[in-house]
């Protein structure tokens, strides 16, 4: 139920009228799951260097085919930043991956830097690969596509925006860190590995957390958590006053701003 709203008129048209604020009931929290992906290379023959140099999939080395290290995540209500590997002897991610499938189908929505282009197709390959049935994954809010349509930065890499938005960067890797967790099997590299891929889930958060009232909300967490029409669509929050009006080609409508986290909204239908 919506609370402490009253009905005024502007120009014949009846609108709601916010008063204060308005506090919600539902003590449910948002379940939002960020994570990140760490993958394996694939060895190839090649003639020479270089950086126009074309590499067919005749030429990858026979049986090669790229696979998930390790899987961090973190939810947004927690500090514990969890994670799994593929086991530096074994070397294969089919445990792993049913194990975060748990997790992620838990989530009202999963953000992640360039997840839908790289983190979620890397996912589903490997359980295609291991004959596991897809993932009920939520909505996905990519952070490297809600920053190049909404900011004009020179960079927009996770360690770049980390730097420039919160003053800290991603942790240092090379690439022979890689060869010696996949080629080597040193158990310390996989360590390092993991302490790296945890502070990018940490680094995201913040990030994301910096930004989010500038992108337009991917779901509308009042209806998750039963708060109303009313209510913000990123936060959930009742905790909104009127913030002018626009007008569409269509229709004018009350502007919303929510005080909780800063976004700002379309409310009712004027006329």
């Amino acid at each position: 139920m919506i609370k402490n709203i009253v009905t005024i008129r502007e120009g014949g048209t009846e609108t709601p009228k916010l008063r204060g604020k308005i506090m919600c009931n539902n003590e449910r929290k948002m379940k939002i799951l960020f994570f990140d992906i760490e993958t394996s290379p694939v060895l190839a023959w090649i003639w020479r260097t270089g950086t126009k140099i074309n590499i067919s999939h005749g030429q990858i080395k026979k049986g090669m085919s790229s696979d998930i290290i390790c899987t961090c995540w973190k939810w947004n209500y927690k500090k514990k930043v969890h994670c799994l590997n593929w086991d530096i002897k074994k070397q294969n991610s089919e445990k792993m991956i049913r194990a975060f499938t748990k997790e992620i189908e838990q989530a009202d929505i999963a953000i992640a830097h360039n997840g839908i282009k790289f983190d979620v197709k890397h996912i589903n390959t490997q359980r295609l690969m291991h004959d596991q049935k897809p993932i009920a994954w939520p909505t996905i809010e990519d952070t490297l596509t809600q920053f190049r349509k909404y900011f004009y930065f020179p960079s927009y890499k996770l360690d770049f925006l980390g730097k420039t938005l919160v003053g800290a960067g991603k942790d240092k890797m090379q690439f022979q860190d890689w060869i010696d967790v996949v080629e080597n099997k040193e158990i310390k590299a996989l360590d390092k590995m993991i302490k790296y891929c945890k502070k990018d889930v940490l680094l995201l958060e913040k990030v994301f957390n910096r930004a989010s009232s500038f992108f337009a909300p991917k779901i509308n967490a009042g209806l998750i958590l039963g708060t109303g029409r009313y209510a913000c669509p990123r936060c959930g929050s009742k905790n909104i006053i009127r913030h002018g009006f626009r007008a569409s080609m269509a229709r004018r409508y009350q502007r919303l701003f929510c005080t909780s986290c800063g976004c700002t909204f379309a409310g009712q239908t004027i006329q």
